[in-house]
């Protein structure tokens, strides 16, 4: 597959794609929580908000399902590589910022 230029506004380079996103279909969904399951063929993560609750006398926790991700395997490991650089530049950005 070839690499995604991230920055649309410049010019793709050898290898590279130019990617219109459009997002006038996109919603924001808050998580606080997740949950996963796999099948031979789909990876589904449901992402949520965890709720503290009381039932009775008794404190429980509910998982409000805000939004539901099927992904295939392929894409689900490259959606993890992804978000694993993403938190990495995050901590190099933070710790870079506490420094000065």
């Amino acid at each position: 597959m070839a690499e995604v230029n991230p920055n649309p506004q410049q010019q793709a380079g050898p290898g590279q794609v130019m990617v219109h996103v459009d997002e006038t279909h996109a919603h924001t969904t808050y998580a606080n929580a997740w949950q996963m399951n796999a099948g031979q063929d789909e990876i589904i993560c449901d992402l949520g908000v965890q709720v503290p609750r009381m039932m009775g006398n008794q404190q429980a926790i509910s998982f409000q399902v805000g939004a539901r991700i099927v992904f295939s395997p392929n894409s689900a490991m490259r959606f993890a590589a992804a978000l694993q650089q993403v938190i990495a530049q995050r901590e190099q950005r933070l710790a870079e910022a506490s420094k000065r």
